[in-house]
């Protein structure tokens, strides 16, 4: 209070006490109106600006306007500082909650790309080992295939060679087919060292009367 409020106090207050209530009242209204404009979470990391806002309400409340013709309570603020905020507990465990399901959103998520790498590592694998296989499959069936074209045109060959053969024998001997048919059974028997013939009755086992 200066010189200059004294006497306006006295006669619209009467007395210090009454003047003194009302002070704090106005102060308690301008701290209530600027905590009104922050969300609780801003007490945390807007600390200046509230303090800053609450040192302008109070001057309003204390000193008045005379622009706005807003009244004052003959006091002046000269100073404001925001040492400590009280937040409720409520708001403290929902913070401590929140801070924790964030933790565990976060764990799950890294634990859900670790499984995701693992499992996309494990199937490349299982792709190269099928693309393995695959080739290894490919590979042994165009070498059985090889080998089968090769005995083939070996066989046709073989084939192709007696056949040319008996057809010379044939002619040079002049034999008819009967005849080709007796001169083979005759290699047959003089090649085999072994033979053992089971016959039906009555059976010819030689062909010579053709040749």
């Amino acid at each position: 209070m200066t010189a200059a409020n004294v006497y306006p106090v006295i006669l619209k207050y009467q007395d210090y006490d009454k003047w003194a209530n009302i002070v704090t009242q106005a102060g308690l209204s301008a701290i209530h109106h600027s905590c009104a404009e922050f969300a609780v979470t801003e007490f945390q990391n807007k600390r200046g600006i509230i303090q800053s806002t609450m040192e302008s309400y109070l001057k309003l409340k204390l000193e008045g306007n005379e622009t706005t013709a807003e009244e004052g309570v003959n006091a002046i603020a000269i100073s404001l500082q925001l040492t400590y905020v009280h937040l409720p507990k409520e708001y403290n465990t929902a913070v401590a909650e929140k801070q924790a399901a964030e933790e565990d959103i976060a764990l799950a998520i890294a634990q859900r790309k670790q499984e995701t790498t693992k499992a996309n590592t494990n199937l490349l694998k299982a792709k190269e080992e099928a693309r393995k296989i695959k080739d290894t499959a490919n590979n042994e069936a165009d070498v059985l295939l090889t080998e089968a074209r090769l005995k083939a045109e070996e066989t046709l060959y073989s084939f192709q060679k007696e056949a040319e053969a008996l057809v010379e024998v044939k002619n040079k001997l002049n034999l008819t087919t009967e005849g080709v048919l007796a001169y083979l059974s005759n290699r047959l028997l003089s090649e085999a060292t072994d033979l053992k013939v089971t016959t039906g009755e009555p059976a010819k086992l030689s062909r010579r009367d053709e040749l």
